[in-house]
């Protein structure tokens, strides 16, 4: 997920793995929102859970392997 930061324009990369963990957290503790401290100015930025939402990867079912009989 790409990050622009609203006070100093520094522009950042966010994991997949960061932003699936990110999302469970919010929505375990109910927020709207998940706040990141901006590397090169330290200032909090405000990502929108409904904007992180996008980049969870859907669960795909497991199938189940085919038996030989």
């Amino acid at each position: 997920m790409h990050i622009h930061c609203s006070f100093c324009r520094h522009s950042f990369n966010l994991g997949r793995d960061y932003v699936v963990q990110a999302v469970a957290d919010a929505e375990e503790n109910n927020h709207k929102y998940h706040g990141l401290e901006c590397p090169k100015c330290r200032k909090l930025i405000k990502v929108s859970l409904k904007e992180m939402r996008r980049y969870v990867p859907k669960n795909v079912p497991e199938q189940e392997p085919e038996s030989e009989e």
